[in-house]
């Protein structure tokens, strides 16, 4: 019985132990993890730390190239000038095959600018004046191109109360135009032989780009709505709508669009000018007590006056 009983103790103690064991095992496992999870930080730390040190010396670089730039040229804005023809946000990148443009040059680049774009107080814009852009954008006034003009093109609500005139009816908010242009050129579709539902949608989207160029003052005009109202046009002339007015409007737009960008040229250019003459007379200035002296040595030895 004796034995027995020791034997039991013994078991119990042996199961003890393995347990223990257990518990020291997971323990030690745990702890192996945490050190394994501590050395990927610290890894990922000294990375982190040696990337970071990485962009510092990077600005660093940054900044004292930027310091070794003379201050005029951070101020410099270049500006090429070519009196016969040229613009400084010439051609329109337009989106439908009709519409494709032949203007070479940074004009795709400078697509959809304002002339208020073009003013100085916009230091990010320089005036780059590109050779013949504005006579190619003249001649695509005239061009016999499809069509690319919608509804969406313009910021009207063509939907609501209609009023008849005429033989079409239009959007309230487009019959002032079409009554101004009825009194003033009489009915332009009168001579169209075609039915109204062809004719109908055109005679909108003429009248819509009319009610545009009175809405519209010049420093808001671009090249890519000017096109769209060349096309309004062109479909109206194409179903012999009497419209020729518009056209020849439309080409005195055009003019007077780049002769804004002329404006804002000439401007910027004398007051560039006005800038170098204030920095003229500061030299002047600063040196007018030495420059009589320098005149003593024009085409002489500096021994000159030495020996008199």
């Amino acid at each position: 019985m004796h034995s027995r009983v020791s034997n039991h103790e013994a078991s119990n103690k042996q199961i003890g132990c393995k347990g223990e064991l257990r518990k020291i095992q997971k323990k030690n496992n745990k702890n192996k993890s945490e050190a394994r999870d501590q050395q990927l930080k610290k890894k990922e730390f000294q990375s982190l730390t040696s990337e970071n040190g990485n962009l510092e010396e990077l600005i660093e670089c940054l900044i004292a190239g930027y310091r070794q730039v003379p201050a005029t040229d951070l101020q410099k804005q270049e500006i090429s000038v070519d009196l016969s023809y040229s613009h400084p946000h010439s051609d329109v990148k337009d989106e439908e095959q009709g519409m494709k443009s032949d203007v070479e040059g940074n004009a795709e680049e400078l697509d959809g600018l304002e002339l208020d774009d073009l003013r100085d107080d916009n230091p990010e814009n320089s005036l780059i004046i590109q050779p013949n852009t504005i006579a190619k954008f003249l001649l695509k006034i005239d061009e016999d191109v499809a069509s690319n003009v919608d509804f969406s093109d313009f910021m009207i609500c063509f939907n609501g109360e209609q009023k008849t005139i005429g033989r079409y009816s239009f959007p309230i908010s487009l019959v002032p135009t079409v009554e101004r242009i009825m009194n003033t050129y009489g009915d332009v579709s009168a001579s169209s032989p075609m039915n109204t539902n062809i004719t109908g949608k055109i005679y909108l989207l003429f009248s819509a780009a009319i009610k545009e160029m009175e809405d519209l003052e010049l420093h808001q005009v671009t090249e890519t709505k000017m096109l769209k109202w060349r096309d309004a046009i062109k479909d109206a002339l194409r179903v012999n709508f009497k419209v020729e007015f518009a056209m020849s409007h439309l080409k005195k737009i055009a003019r007077a669009y780049f002769g804004g960008i002329g404006e804002q040229v000439l401007l910027t250019i004398n007051e560039k000018l006005n800038s170098l003459y204030k920095e003229r007379d500061k030299a002047l200035e600063g040196f007018k007590d030495f420059l009589a002296t320098a005149k003593d040595f024009d085409g002489q030895s500096v021994s000159t006056g030495l020996f008199p």
